[in-house]
């Protein structure tokens, strides 16, 4: 297959956009201030702003905003940075793990080993040096920060997440590259709330990366699509919103 008929094939495929557009007032982590942003010149004067001609804004915002990378380094004292995180890493086999049915039935629910066993069971083994993401149906409630919190009469949050059991076999037995959910964190909310992190630590000690708040998992097939995962490169940085997308083969008519 020669260079064009890699292109024609491509454009070809389904390109599906992983990623929530974000803005000031989005659901976040909890103790993370909220967006600010500004117009610094504007096509026309508006308070006090003078006319330029073209239009610049400044945002101020934490690095881990709306859909977003941690590298180890969000964790890990010494862990690598995202100027350190290689561009091959960046396009990988992506696989879906649908837990949207315990979900429903279980809005706390953790992704354990066991959830891996049975996913294996339906499509085979995981392919080595993948992308494995957490569809919970939880993407379905953004922006809705309320709705993801998903609060109990007594004030505890309910949300769904991942289990340490899971990410070691993602990991150790399947050298997984990086992965990702569609939920504010790593570990399932109540978990989070009572300040335990170990599944989020987990990922980042073993020098792997995640992206949280993913988009439009549902439409991506559980295997055989591609992801491209990518942000800008701050020296040194810990964290940074995020544009992926999955590119898959179109179902047939």
């Amino acid at each position: 297959m020669d260079l064009d008929d890699v292109f024609a094939y491509v454009r070809g495929c389904e390109w599906i956009d992983l990623t929530h557009a974000f803005e000031p007032g989005i659901p976040h982590y909890a103790p993370f201030p909220d967006e600010e942003r500004r117009v610094v010149f504007g096509f026309k004067a508006n308070n006090g702003t003078p006319g330029s001609g073209f239009l610049v804004h400044e945002y101020r915002h934490v690095g881990q905003w709306g859909t977003h990378v941690d590298p180890p380094a969000h964790f890990i004292e010494g862990g690598r940075t995202l100027d350190a995180v290689p561009v091959e890493e960046m396009v990988l086999p992506l696989v879906v793990l649908d837990v949207r049915e315990h979900v429903n039935s279980d809005a706390g629910f953790a992704a354990t080993d066991a959830t891996i066993g049975a996913h294996e069971a339906e499509y085979g083994r995981i392919p080595d040096r993948a992308f494995v993401a957490l569809l919970t149906g939880w993407g379905a409630r953004w922006p809705d920060a309320a709705a993801m919190d998903n609060r109990d009469a007594q004030g505890d949050s309910r949300a769904p997440g991942w289990d340490v059991s899971a990410l070691r076999v993602l990991f150790e037995q399947r050298d997984c590259v990086a992965i990702g959910h569609d939920v504010t964190s790593t570990d399932p909310a109540a978990l989070v709330d009572r300040g335990h992190v170990e599944a989020e630590t987990y990922v980042l000690a073993r020098d792997r990366w995640q992206i949280e708040l993913m988009a439009n998992l549902e439409r991506v097939p559980v295997r055989g699509a591609l992801i491209v995962a990518t942000w800008p490169k701050p020296m040194a940085g810990s964290g940074f919103p995020a544009r992926c997308f999955a590119i898959t083969p179109r179902a047939p008519d």
